[in-house]
C-alpha cells in the first residue's frame, strides 16, 4: 500500500500531493494547499503557508477548506485576501521572520534562473515567491517553494535543516539533478521530493532522485506516495 505519511522527531509529515504538505504535531500546518489533491479528511489548520500566488499554491478554496477563523494564513505580496475565511492573514516578503504561536517562520528566496515563460520572463521571478524555514516543536523544516537551485540555498547549510521539501519535476522548478545539487548544498537530515507527476510536464522518478542522493550525500530520502 502506498505510504503518504512519515514521522520525523515526533512530527507527522503528510505529502498530500503536488506541493501540498501537512505537518501534524501539537499544531497543524499546511504548505500550499491545493484542492485538486486534498483528500477531504484533513485536519483544520492552525497555520497555512502559501509560497506564491500561482493557483496551485495560493488556492483560496483549499485554504478555506482547511481554515477556521482562528487559522493564520501566511501570504506573499499580491495575493488577493478578500475571500479568505480567516482574517488572520499576514503578508510577508523575502527575508522576514515572524513567530506565530511558538512556530518560527523565516522566509527565504525562491525563484527561477533557468525556466522561462518567454525569453527573459521566468515562471517565478525573483521576489514573486518565497521559500520558508519553519521551526516548530524542536524540528526545523525547509519548504523550498517553486524554485531552481539558487545561490541563497547554500546559506541554509548553517541552519541545520532537519527536513527539506524540494521540487524535482523540472519545467517550472528544478529537476532531479538540480535538486541533488541543492541537497549537497543544504545538507538536510531528511529530504522529501515534491512537485512532480501531477501537473503536466512535471514527470520525474523519485527513485532516480533517491539513488543519486545516496551516491553523494548522507541525507535520508523519504519518498511519499
Amino acid at each position: 500500500m502506498p505510504v503518504n505519511k512519515t514521522s520525523v522527531k515526533g512530527i507527522t509529515i503528510h505529502w498530500i500531493g503536488h506541493s501540498t504538505v501537512g505537518i501534524y504535531g501539537e499544531k497543524t500546518v499546511y504548505f500550499d494547499p491545493f484542492m485538486e489533491v486534498l483528500q477531504g479528511d484533513e485536519k483544520t489548520a492552525d497555520l497555512i503557508v502559501s509560497s506564491h500566488g500561482h493557483r496551485d499554491h495560493f488556492d483560496v478554496a483549499a485554504i478555506n477548506k482547511l481554515s477556521d477563523q482562528d487559522t493564520t494564513v501566511i501570504l506573499t505580496p499580491g495575493c488577493s485576501v478578500g475571500d479568505l475565511v480567516s482574517k488572520k492573514f499576514k503578508v510577508v516578503a523575502n527575508g522576514e521572520s515572524i513567530t506565530i504561536d511558538d512556530i518560527e517562520i523565516k522566509t527565504v528566496p525562491a525563484y527561477n534562473v533557468k525556466r522561462f515563460r518567454s525569453p527573459g520572463t521566468p515562471f517565478h521571478p525573483e521576489g514573486f515567491g518565497m521559500g520558508v524555514v519553519l521551526t516548530m516543536e524542536g524540528i526545523k523544516l525547509y519548504y523550498a517553494g517553486d524554485t531552481d537551485f539558487i545561490d541563497p540555498m547554500k546559506e541554509l547549510a548553517q541552519a541545520h535543516i532537519d527536513v527539506a521539501f524540494l521540487p524535482i519535476g523540472g519545467t517550472y522548478t528544478m529537476d532531479i539533478d538540480e535538486a541533488v545539487e541543492a541537497v549537497k548544498a543544504i545538507q538536510p537530515g531528511v529530504v522529501i521530493p515534491v512537485h512532480f507527476n501531477h501537473i503536466k510536464s512535471t514527470e520525474a522518478d523519485p527513485q532516480d532522485f533517491k539513488q543519486k542522493i545516496n551516491q553523494v550525500s548522507q541525507a535520508e530520502v523519504i519518498i511519499l506516495q
